[in-house]
């Protein structure tokens, strides 16, 4: 059980001054960018920013984030006492997407509640070169199994496949959550209207899912010859104004513009036609990662 679900959270978040949560807001802004900085300095020359040690290096000693990366040497039995302990997973859930992002952006992090199963709390996928991870958080998981002899404890699951093979089974490990992580998710139940799950340089191809995101991607979306790595298609509804037709050349002149400046035809068509009803769509590409899902046995 959640030792914060009989604390009322949300009168406390409430009780924060608006110019406080400001402020908080903008140094945790200020502190995720200096961290982003050196997590991403570090990576470029092969080190890990948490623990000082070669990205590709495996000291049993010093167990970190890193490990997760396959470093040399390292085996499945490493794990055992690491996952079996509190380990943050709102911290997990953050290297994995600054690491998918590094390589490619949006893409590599599947986040999208659409494909979420009914009966989970939160499913994403990770990829990142040769290796994919995944996090099951079932709503059992969350609270944790009641009467159960494992996973009574409020935990989650994780899977990690290297070159496509299961290194890490989700069922290998229930790990619990941290303090903070419990704390995090009940403030999120409570004050759901005040409080939201963000993601620094971390963003999943679930950001098209927040409406308020939708305008913005629209206005930086290009065209590409490569359409199998796109992280997302834009359709373009028109219809033309009662008793009209679209002429022909008009389109052509919208392919030609879109030759040239790489904006999508639907978008230069609705520049053209201003009398028009149009309406855009946007949706994942075929790019993006595959969701991982947990079945009972896994």
């Amino acid at each position: 059980m959640n030792p914060y679900k009989n604390k009322n959270l949300n009168e406390f978040i409430t009780s924060i001054p608006q110019e406080v949560i400001e402020k908080n807001t903008h140094l945790q802004d200020e502190e995720n960018k200096r961290v982003y900085k050196e997590f991403i300095d570090n990576l470029k020359v092969g080190k890990c920013f948490i623990c000082g040690e070669k990205m590709s290096d495996f000291v049993e000693q010093k167990p970190c984030f890193h490990w997760f990366t396959y470093p040399n040497g390292i085996k499945k039995k490493n794990f055992e006492n690491y996952l079996n302990k509190p380990l943050g997973f709102f911290q997990l859930d953050s290297y994995f997407r600054w690491l998918a992002n590094s390589e490619k952006l949006f893409i590599n992090v599947n986040d999208l509640k659409e494909e979420t199963s009914t009966t989970s709390y939160l499913e994403t996928t990770y990829k990142y070169k040769n290796i994919e991870w995944a996090f099951s958080i079932g709503y059992t998981d969350k609270d944790g199994h009641p009467n159960a002899q494992i996973g009574a404890f409020p935990h989650y699951h994780l899977q990690m496949k290297v070159d496509d093979r299961i290194f890490l089974k989700f069922n290998d490990f229930h790990i619990p959550f941290s303090d903070h992580d419990l704390f995090v998710l009940e403030l999120l139940e409570q004050a759901s209207d005040r409080v939201k799950w963000g993601h620094s340089f971390g963003h999943g191809v679930g950001i098209i899912e927040d409406e308020k995101n939708l305008e913005i991607i629209d206005d930086l979306m290009i065209t590409t010859d490569d359409s199998e790595n796109a992280p997302f298609n834009r359709h373009t509804i028109i219809e033309a104004p009662e008793g009209q037709t679209i002429s022909s050349e008009i389109i052509l002149q919208a392919i030609e513009e879109s030759k040239k400046t790489k904006k999508p035809v639907g978008k230069i068509l609705q520049e053209l036609l201003t009398d028009a009803k149009t309406a855009t769509i946007i949706v994942p590409g075929k790019g993006v990662t595959k969701m991982t899902k947990r079945s009972g046995k896994k």
